[in-house]
């Protein structure tokens, strides 16, 4: 794919991070440097767009907007045109997208349990978009694996509580559109905790409700639910990049409890105990059966089931939400060329992470692509078929193509990065 084709007028640089060597915007940056020193012929427009997949890291940028066009740089003979989407801490409680405020967007903070209980403060981020006021909640940062010190990760006693009082908040400030991020958390309670907060009332077998807050080990011990007399919260959206069912081998326990501290002993309880518990939903609240089965429905120990099951939530993947509101699938469409990449792609990369996202929008809208990467682990047979999904239309791009020591590929990312974006057609 010659980059200097003169049909290639647009350019759209959408990378994810470099892990270990750069952020996505130094990668996309690094792009950009190289893409200029091949001095296209004309006004060449560039746009970069730092999209993510709203996975567990990431950091004090909570969300992307909206996207703000800046125009700057040479690229050949004509002008550069930025279509730029990075959040800062605007240093006064707002936020900044490239130097210019997010309407009403801001990080307000509350007090939540967390896994175990402990009261903490929680921040989350509170937009509006489309004239609706909006939360971004992260369970990472609510009932999160990495909050607790590894003696105490037990998913028999933590509990998603903590994260049904964030949601409250939100409604509380006026939020009528709650977006949950859902990745690393602590528990397997099937989001009863959650509910719990949120006003459902769980009974035992002499009928007395259950103490506060349920956890991975009280499912089994639920007889009855009872609804809140009034839902508070409003639409919820519950941003999912697994698919695994709620049960089974492939299923929250089997998958995910190992690393959150369950033994042999505790899969089977907790199995157990999610089985009585969409049983107990089916009979009690006639919760569809097939809820449990829906992919995504076994993300974060049953959050993704109690989302769709009592929340009404739709799931989304994590890519596709950000893509919504960053405006890169508008950028997609506005460029004749998408270049995306990451450090290591491999197989995972083409299963719900950015460069997924990215080549599936390119792909919906016909649009050729580039990926760059710092090493290339994809097999024959993957290659293949990510060039007959494309249509041929991808190149692959790896810094330890130029055959340079892997510590030297680390410490040189960028200026190698540059190189490989500066080959043009070769």
């Amino acid at each position: 794919m010659a980059l200097q084709n003169q049909n290639i007028r647009k350019i759209l640089i959408a990378p994810d991070k470099f892990k270990g060597s750069l952020t996505s915007s130094q990668a996309a940056m690094a792009i950009r440097r190289g893409l200029e020193k091949l001095a296209l012929e004309g006004n060449a427009p560039a746009g970069i767009c730092f999209p993510t997949d709203g996975g567990d890291a990431l950091g004090n940028t909570p969300v992307g907007i909206c996207s703000q066009a800046a125009e700057g740089g040479a690229f050949g003979n004509g002008g550069l045109q930025f279509r730029m989407v990075e959040i800062a801490d605007g240093g006064d409680g707002s936020l900044e997208v490239v130097g210019k405020k997010v309407a009403n967007g801001r990080i307000v903070q509350c007090e939540a349990a967390d896994p175990v209980g402990v009261r903490r403060p929680v921040e989350y981020l509170m937009y509006e978009q489309g004239g609706k006021v909006c939360a971004f909640i992260e369970m990472a940062k609510v009932c999160g694996l990495a909050q607790l010190d590894p003696a105490l990760r037990n998913p028999l006693k933590t509990s998603t509580y903590g994260l049904g009082e964030v949601i409250l908040d939100a409604a509380g400030r006026g939020a009528v559109s709650i977006t949950l991020s859902i990745g690393g958390s602590a528990t397997d309670d099937c989001g009863a905790g959650m509910l719990q907060a949120l006003g459902y009332q769980f009974t035992g077998a002499a009928g007395e409700l259950l103490p506060v807050p349920v956890c991975g080990g009280d499912l089994e011990r639920v007889v009855g639910i009872k609804e809140p007399q009034e839902k508070l919260w409003g639409n919820v959206e519950v941003i999912c990049d697994v698919t695994n069912p709620l049960l089974g081998p492939n299923g929250a326990t089997a998958v995910y409890a190992p690393q959150k501290g369950a033994d042999s002993d505790a899969l089977i309880k907790l199995e157990a105990g999610k089985r009585s518990f969409t049983g107990v939903a089916e009979r009690c609240l006639g919760v569809a059966a097939e809820s449990k089965e829906q992919p995504g429905a076994g993300a974060a120990g049953g959050v993704g089931y109690a989302g769709l099951a009592f929340l009404g939530a739709g799931l989304v993947p994590g890519w596709r939400f950000f893509a919504r509101i960053t405006s890169l699938e508008e950028s997609v469409a506005w460029a004749d060329l998408v270049i995306t990449g990451e450090g290591s792609l491999d197989s995972q990369s083409l299963s719900g992470k950015v460069v997924s996202g990215v080549v599936t929008l390119a792909k919906e809208y016909g649009k050729p692509v580039m990926i760059f990467c710092g090493v290339n682990r994809l097999g024959k047979d993957e290659m293949e078929a990510l060039r007959q999904e494309l249509g041929g239309a991808v190149e692959i791009r790896s810094i330890a193509s130029l055959g340079h020591p892997l510590e030297v590929c680390m410490r040189d990312a960028a200026a190698l990065l540059e190189q490989l974006a500066s080959a043009g057609g070769k």
